[in-house]
Order: C-alpha cells, then structure tokens, then sequence
C-alpha cells in the first residue's frame, strides 16, 4: 500500500492546481495569489495630461492627481472625483500597471476588433472602454471597463473672458487695482504723475475714464491701498495715512510718523503699521505702539506686504500678512487672530515659518496680489526674481490661511497671460469675478456657482 500511495495523491494535486489556475482569472472572483505566471489584473491606472475649454479659453491640467479607482470584483476603473467641466477626452494618454501578458483596448459595446495597448497611445476616453487582460501564462483572461468622469455642469469651473484693454495702462507702472461702488479703478503712476481709471466692472467691453486726484505726494505708496467700510485708506514713504470715499480726493487722517511707514491693514479698531523694523498699531494714526509678535521682529516682511481681513464662521477674525523678506528664497507670512474670548488688542502676531512638515511655502512674487477667493487665499503675480518662476503661471491657493501653498492644477489661467511681462494688479469684485489686469491685457474670471442666482 505504501509503493502505490504517490499515484493516488499526483492526480489529487494536479487537479487543485488546475482549479487555483482557473479562478485566478474568473470575472466574478477576487484576485487570487497564485504564481506569477496566472496573474491577471490591473494594478493601476495614470491618466496624462488633459486639455480643456472653458469659455473662450483653452488650458491643460495634469489628471493624474485624480485618482482612477480599480474595483477588482466589478471589474470597473474610473475616478470618483470627476475632471473639471469642459475637459477633453478625445486624445488622452494613460499608463497602465498589471500583470499579465498583453493588454488591449476597444470603445465598450463595439464589435471592431482589439487595439494592443501602449503606454504613449492617445485614448479616446470620451466614452468607456473595455480592456483585456490575458494572464501571464496566456490561458485565462479579464475585461475591465474604464471610464473617466467629467463633471456634466460648470459649477466647479472658472471660464475667463478677455475684456477690452485701454492704451493708458501700457505706460502705467505701480499699478493697484480695487472695486468701489460697483466700479472697478487702477491707481497707477505714469512717470511721477498718479493716475486713476474706472469703468463699470459688470461689462467686458466698457470703456475707462481717467479721473484726476488730489492729496497723493510722489511719496504714496500705491501698494499700501487697504478698504475698510466706505474708505480706502494709502500711506507714503514718509509717514502718513491718506484716506478717500471716492479715490479722488484725499487727505491725511492722524499724524505723520517721523520715521516713516508701511499701511499694514484697517480693521475694525485699529490701524497696523511697519515702521523701523516694527510692528505698529494704533486707534486713531496718531498714537501708535508695538503690537506683540510670536517671534523675532526681524522676521516680518520688509517689502511688498500684503494682507487680508477674514470674518470666519466661527466668530474668529484674522489678519493674514504675507510679504517679502531680503534673503528669503520664500514669501513671508504671519497671522493675527482674535475673537469674543480674546480682545483684539492682546491678540499677537503668529509667524509661520518653513519646517520639515511643511514644505510648501507661498512664492516670492513680484507685483504679488492677495485675493481672498472661495473660501481659500490665492496669491498670484509676476516672476519670481530669480527667475524660477514665470508671471502668472498658476494661482497658488492656500486652505489654511497661509501656512502651506500650492498651485491650483484644476483652475488655470489664460495661457495668454503666462509670461506677462510689466506690472500686474488684481481683485474680486462684487460679483465675484477676479480681475486680472496687465499692461497690455485684461481678463476676467468667475467659477460658475460663484455666479448662480441665489433663492
């Protein structure tokens, strides 16, 4: 009994092979860990670059950082957070990982035959696709079906318009732009005189007026232009706050500062200044003191500040600050913070610097505009000075008041304005369109539920 005990367990062996080879590759079955040889499934998939339209505008975004999904018991790929509306799928390339022998591809439903994949073939996408999978011993096979998702309305999208430009802002530099009473106005310098044009920022095609104005010395800053309520609020190099309702006339509000400052912001109690190095503030531009920091003064921006007020939904308010800093190879940025348990007055100033956990700092753009957008920050400008960065290459959007930056891969700007060069303003206006104007070009954009009517 034992010589012929081999030959009854061979057979047994042979066929519980032959069953594990079987299921390896059935469609209704989980993948089963068998030997590299039957392996038969898709391991993931990389869609390339993806162009798209919206409006009269044609840009491309990077759809791999939207993840394609593999469902390996519905034999199903596709991605569960959908591309941006007016996203072209007719030439798409993918990179496909998987086990197996060869992958082919046909539109899901067709009865032409299969096309061999390859890794630099453009796939029309507009429609599933069936994909075929043999295993590696060639003797079993599966069929996936991908498809990519795109969203069907233009709620998450931004369609940007070009409006008519004006000869008087190609010779313009320092320029700032700002809406007032559903106008929209640049304050620019045209050698040293400071010009100012308006038009009605509800139409494309208006035409700017030039207006004359009053009270702003060659030492103004333009930069420095804050609003709070019904006032716009300037300040120059050598001390003083200037204060407008109509960005016309204007007059020096409190007391000049010997040594000089920078117009920080205007909230609702105080002005904020920087002056020799430190951190100002005062009720009525006359008086002023130090206003606490977390960290060395020599930390805060020496030129190019900008700032933004929020109200948050929590009963918080903060001032986000971010400037540049001599010898800083990144935009600096601080915080102030305050709300019904802490006055704003005993409320210090957080600075935010470059750690191992966060990588990701906002970039040192000249003419740099701070917009406050949907929720989140976005900084956007000119080239960076050495040169890393191009004008207007990206919207770079912070979701966590300025600690961490990154370019908006799903909302481009017009490929025409990459490269701009000469100065660069910008703002949102009433109606949510952000403004962005050069010298020579102007657009505007809106995302699409920004823009719906409300109930």
């Amino acid at each position: 009994m034992q010589g012929n005990q081999p030959t009854i367990v061979r057979p047994l062996l042979w066929l519980l092979a032959a069953v594990i080879t079987l299921a390896a590759c059935k469609s209704d079955d989980s993948v089963a860990t068998t030997t590299a040889g039957d392996y038969c499934y898709i391991k993931s998939v990389t869609l390339g670059t993806v162009k798209r339209v919206a409006g009269s505008v044609t840009t491309s975004f990077p759809a791999g950082t939207f993840e394609m999904t593999v469902d390996h018991r519905s034999l199903t790929i596709e991605n569960r957070d959908s591309l941006p509306y007016g996203s072209q799928l007719g030439r798409v390339t993918a990179t496909i990982a998987f086990d197996g022998s060869t992958l082919s591809y046909r539109e899901k439903g067709a009865e032409a035959g299969w096309t061999s994949y390859n890794a630099t073939d453009s796939l029309d996408l507009t429609h599933p696709l069936e994909l075929l999978l043999a295993s590696g011993d060639n003797q079993t096979q599966r069929i996936y079906t991908l498809k990519v998702n795109v969203h069907r309305q233009e709620g998450d999208s931004i369609r940007w318009d070009k409006c008519e430009s004006d000869s008087r802002l190609a010779s313009m530099t320092d320029m700032k732009a700002f809406t007032l009473g559903g106008q929209l106005l640049v304050l620019g310098k045209t050698g040293a005189d400071i010009v100012l044009l308006q038009r009605p920022s509800a139409d494309t095609k208006a035409s700017w007026l030039e207006n004359t104005t009053s009270g702003l010395p060659e030492t103004t800053d333009l930069q420095t232009l804050r609003q709070h309520d019904s006032f716009l609020y300037l300040s120059t190099s050598d001390g003083q706050i200037l204060t407008s309702t109509d960005a016309k006339q204007w007059q020096q509000v409190g007391n000049t500062l010997p040594g000089g400052l920078t117009l920080i912001e205007r909230s609702d109690n105080y002005f904020y200044a920087i002056s020799e190095g430190k951190l100002l503030r005062s009720a009525d531009a006359s008086t002023w003191e130090e206003d606490k920091l977390d960290a060395d003064a020599s930390l805060l921006p020496a030129s190019d500040v900008r700032t933004l007020t929020l109200h948050q939904a929590n009963g918080n308010s903060r001032i986000v600050m971010v400037g540049q800093r001599e010898g800083s190879a990144h935009a600096v940025v601080w915080n102030k913070m305050w709300n019904d348990s802490e006055r704003e007055a005993d409320a210090e100033w957080t600075y935010f610097p470059l750690t191992p956990d966060n990588q990701s700092p906002c970039p040192p753009l000249q003419h740099m505009s701070l917009l406050h957008y949907d929720g989140k920050c976005i900084a956007l400008g000119g080239p960076t000075a050495d040169g890393s960065l191009v004008a207007l290459n990206a919207m770079y959007v912070s979701r966590d008041y300025g600690i961490t930056w990154q370019p908006d891969t799903q909302h481009a700007l017009p490929a025409q304005l990459i490269g701009s060069d000469g100065c660069i303003a910008c703002t949102v206006d009433q109606d949510n369109f952000i403004w962005i104007i050069t010298n020579t070009q102007i657009w505007r954009g809106r995302l699409f539920r920004l823009g719906f009517a409300q109930p």
